[in-house]
């Protein structure tokens, strides 16, 4: 599969892209700063910023699926992911490609999930509101989506024995690991099973 990869260079995404490769994909990813990226065979860095259309485009030109490890920890509002998602959606629409899978936020969109919410939103409620932005322009706008929701992320190793579901119930003490949230990408992007859902993962 031709796989259009944004946030390459992220917790997720550095997982994200030499599981793809190992796995047979063609693989493109938008990128400011190649560090971390090595030349490998199936793999197609093009420099940029999710924030110019022109860019955007060009990497998702030619792709069967779109896949967008995209986040931040700024405390500053930084709104990047939702203004990512309005470069390629459009994007995708102008070249035919329908399937997106995303990284959002366990409690944002519409299925709010309570206390976790309540305090997700006091500890990072910039990060919380552009999940919700980006969690919006998705089910609007997107046609074959999966939104996945990580419990915390932790930077443990990859286990492939993780929990997937549309109803599945996280805690404040749930974790999985950035490279098995990579994994369940991967998956999802090959199958019908969990489209046009918002799935959570936990260990």
């Amino acid at each position: 599969m031709r796989l259009a990869v944004f946030g390459g260079t992220g917790h997720v995404g550095r997982r994200l892209v030499p599981l793809a490769l190992a796995a047979g994909h063609e693989v493109t990813v938008l990128v400011r700063n190649p560090v971390g990226l090595s030349g490998r065979e199936g793999l197609r860095i093009l420099p940029g910023d999710v924030r110019d259309a022109r860019a955007v485009d060009r990497v998702v030109e030619g792709a069967e699926a779109v896949l967008s490890a995209l986040g931040t920890r700024s405390p500053r509002g930084d709104t990047i992911c939702a203004e990512a998602m309005r470069r390629i959606l459009p994007a995708m629409r102008g070249h035919g490609v329908r399937r997106l899978v995303v990284v959002g936020a366990y409690g944002t969109g519409q299925g709010h999930r309570g206390a976790y919410r309540a305090v997700m939103s006091l500890a990072i409620p910039a990060i919380m509101r552009d999940k919700d932005e980006q969690d919006a322009l998705v089910r609007a706008e997107a046609d074959l989506w999966t939104i996945v929701q990580p419990a915390v992320l932790t930077g443990g190793r990859y286990s492939g024995v993780y929990r997937t579901g549309t109803d599945l119930r996280l805690g404040l003490a749930s974790r999985v690991s950035r490279a098995d949230v990579a994994d369940f990408m991967l998956r999802a992007a090959g199958s019908e099973d969990c489209v046009r859902r918002a799935v959570a993962i936990t260990s």
